[in-house]
């Protein structure tokens, strides 16, 4: 079943990739904003879908990562990609120094602490005026074009999903579950709780750091109060819950699911589509509260076994 997981994944990355041959315009630039999306999900889903530590502060490492990006670009005269390269590895790094302490913390001390580190360094970037250009904002000089993005978010999208599903079946996997379950008992039976709950915040935050430097880029301006902004660790927790919380599909289904009727309701209503996705989803939770991918799931289960 793995194998034909992986073979269904890679042809339909295949037959996206292939896409901006013969389509352009409105569908490829609708496709980037869902790769990103998918991606971003993917990292938080992987962290706090599988270990239950539910993180408030994720925008930490997209905000982070814009302006580790622009300022390398501007004030060190590097090349987007290695300034974006170079980025990852700075979230990665801070996610690490902050969740050496803070992942000893659970269930609702851990969301606020780092739901305040993410208001502080909003703050620190206000400030630090000299270096990044203070609430008047960071412009990029540098771009990639839009058909180079989409690829990008795509191999971005495609390795977040990919890195979830090899690590659902692995002991990784399996120890992530364990703490979600119950972390004193995985304790107890020799799983470093401790260096799992790291290492998984640690990729997440690189991937994050990644696609927020990348995004920062194709905008051109970045603000503090644009790149921190909760809503963005709002919107991954919501399409997380939507798709499924600690599944591999989740975030393909909750992130592409959000973003269509996003896009088909606020051309339609312009002034009511927020009411309506806030209905939507408070249906989907009470009639779904799995996700989308749970429920599917675990119905097709029921099926096969009654055949």
């Amino acid at each position: 079943m793995k194998r034909y997981a992986w073979l269904i994944g890679l042809l339909a990355v295949a037959l996206l990739g292939c896409l901006p041959f013969f389509k352009t315009g409105y569908i490829i630039n609708f496709l980037l904003v869902v790769f990103y999306w998918i991606g971003l999900t993917g990292c938080w889903n992987f962290m706090s879908g599988y270990t239950g530590y539910i993180d408030f502060g994720a925008v930490t490492y997209v905000g982070v990562g814009s302006y580790v990006a622009g300022v390398l670009t501007l004030h060190a005269g590097l090349p987007l990609l290695p300034a974006v390269l170079l980025a990852g590895l700075a979230t990665l790094v801070l996610a690490l120094i902050v969740g050496w302490p803070t992942l000893k913390l659970r269930g609702a001390y851990f969301a606020i602490a780092t739901f305040a580190l993410a208001e502080a360094l909003k703050q620190v970037c206000e400030e630090w005026t000299s270096m990044t250009g203070g609430g008047s904002g960071l412009t990029y000089s540098l771009r990639l074009d839009d058909l180079t993005y989409y690829w990008i978010y795509l191999a971005s999208a495609a390795g977040v999903i990919a890195m979830t599903l090899f690590t659902d079946r692995s002991k990784m996997g399996y120890a992530m579950k364990a703490i979600h379950q119950d972390e004193h008992a995985a304790a107890r039976v020799g799983i470093n709780t401790h260096w799992i709950k790291i290492r998984a915040y640690g990729q997440s935050a690189f991937f994050m750091g990644l696609l927020g430097s990348l995004e920062a880029s194709r905008l051109g301006y970045i603000t503090p109060v644009d790149v921190f902004n909760v809503h963005i660790t709002i919107k991954m927790v919501i399409m997380s819950l939507l798709g499924g919380m600690g599944t591999v599909l989740g975030p393909v289904i909750g992130a592409s699911f959000l973003q269509i009727i996003e896009e088909v309701l606020g051309s339609s209503f312009l002034n009511w589509y927020l009411v309506f996705i806030g209905i939507i989803i408070i249906l989907v939770i009470m009639f779904m509260p799995s996700g989308i991918s749970g429920t599917i799931t675990a119905r097709m289960t029921r099926l096969f076994k009654k055949s």
